[in-house]
C-alpha cells in the first residue's frame, strides 16, 4: 500500500523518514520503553536506521505493517509511533519519553483505530502489552478496547520465555465508550 497520512485536530500521522532516525535511536535508549516494547537491547543506531529506512517502507509496500510517525504538524519532529500489523490484526504504539502523559498517544491511536476499522476494512483490532504497562493499557482503554484477560504474549520476540500479557480487542461494531474490568 502507498503510505497514508492521517490527521487529528492537533497531530499529523505520516511515514517515518530519514530525519527521524536520530529520534528513534534516542527514544529507544529509554529503559521504560525497552522494558515494555520488543526492541533490541542494546539498541544501536543501525537498528533505528534499519527500522526507518528499510523495514517501514518494506512493510507498507508489502501490506505487512503500517507504521505512522506521530508529529505536531507536517515536517515536525517525531513524538512516537503507532502501527497496525495487518495479518495479525494487532495495534502497537510507543511515545518518546518526553511526550508521555500529554494525551498524544490516545489521540494518535484513536485516529489509527478509526482508519483501520473503516478505510482499512479490518473487522477487529487486537492489543496486548506486558503486564504492568499501565500507560499502554490506559491508551487502549480510552480508545475503546475491551479487556479480554491475561495470556501469553504474541509479540514477545525479544524474550527467551514468552511472558504473560494483558490483552484486549476492539470490534468494528463496538462502541468506543470506556469499558469496565480493566486491570489497575
Amino acid at each position: 500500500m502507498i503510505p497514508v497520512t492521517l490527521k487529528t485536530e492537533r497531530l499529523v500521522l505520516d511515514l517515518p523518514v530519514a530525519s527521524d532516525v536520530e529520534a528513534v535511536f534516542e527514544y529507544c535508549q529509554d529503559a521504560e520503553l525497552q522494558r515494555f516494547v520488543p526492541v533490541p537491547v542494546p539498541y544501536e543506531l543501525k537498528h533505528a536506521e534499519g527500522f526507518v529506512l528499510a523495514l517501514v517502507p518494506d512493510w507498507w509496500a508489502n501490506d505487512i505493517e503500517y507504521v505512522w510517525a506521530i508529529r505536531l504538524g507536517f515536517g515536525e519532529p517525531l513524538l512516537g509511533v503507532v502501527s497496525w500489523q495487518v495479518a495479525r490484526g494487532f495495534i502497537g504504539y510507543w511515545p518518546g519519553a518526553p511526550h508521555r502523559d500529554q494525551g498524544i498517544m490516545t489521540d494518535a491511536v484513536s485516529r489509527v483505530v478509526d482508519w483501520v476499522l473503516t478505510v482499512g476494512g479490518a473487522p477487529s483490532l487486537e492489543w496486548e502489552c506486558v503486564i504492568g504497562n499501565d500507560a499502554s493499557a490506559h491508551v487502549a482503554r480510552k480508545a475503546g478496547f475491551t479487556y479480554t484477560g491475561v495470556r501469553p504474549m504474541v509479540s514477545a520476540e525479544r524474550h527467551a520465555a514468552v511472558p504473560d500479557g494483558w490483552h484486549a480487542v476492539l470490534l468494528a461494531t463496538d462502541n468506543r465508550h470506556l469499558k469496565p474490568s480493566w486491570p489497575a
